[in-house]
């Protein structure tokens, strides 16, 4: 299945869900991110990134930095840019992050009651271009490697090579509904909001 279909897959779940309001989409062919751009994302995020002191502090903020990112990539971009949960198959039999509906169902009813939470956001282009601030260095960390940290993901979602994204659910409605936000202050104190 193509990213673009798990991503249409991804709203008619946000949509099953009644997880309002789903952003609306409209997909465009084509590249945003060219290499100027790319060149230009570090100087164009600086304000997500202020506060972090070291690669370390990224690890777990997958969710408030990709929050924080959209609305600055929406202006710079002048396009929607869509927050994007879900998983990241790795090839392993787990997955990174993995979750489905099940999991999603049971957050519902019951809230996000653990210290973490199993999941991961990154950014989607309409032309299904994806930007993750986040997942390189985590890895990298995780691993010891050192060569890495702070690197990002730019690219079409069907060209990434060695792992590939798994859009659940579109927005951060799930979040507000499993009480992983409670308001937008989380974002500027610096609270983790697990991963």
């Amino acid at each position: 299945m193509s990213y673009q279909e798990d991503f249409l897959t991804a709203i008619q779940r946000t949509s099953r869900f009644n997880l309002q309001p789903i952003p609306a989409f409209s997909e465009t062919s084509g590249q945003i991110m060219n290499a100027a751009r790319v060149n230009d994302l570090n100087k164009v995020l600086a304000p997500v990134f202020s506060g972090i002191q070291s690669y370390e502090q990224i690890v777990g903020e997958c969710m408030p930095i990709h929050l924080k990112a959209r609305s600055v990539l929406e202006k710079w971009l002048g396009c929607p840019v869509y927050y994007t949960l879900g998983w990241i198959d790795d090839g392993s039999s787990e997955g990174l992050f993995r979750f489905d509906d099940e999991k999603i169902a049971m957050k519902l009813a019951a809230g996000h009651q653990d210290e973490t939470l199993d999941i991961h956001a990154w950014l989607t282009l309409p032309t299904m271009e994806i930007i993750d601030l986040t997942l390189t260095t985590t890895l990298c960390i995780l691993q010891g490697i050192k060569e890495g940290e702070g690197g990002v993901i730019v690219k079409k979602a069907d060209e990434v090579t060695g792992l590939s994204y798994k859009p659940m659910l579109i927005g951060e409605t799930y979040l507000h509904k499993i009480g992983v936000i409670k308001n937008m202050a989380w974002l500027d104190m610096g609270v983790s909001s697990g991963k």
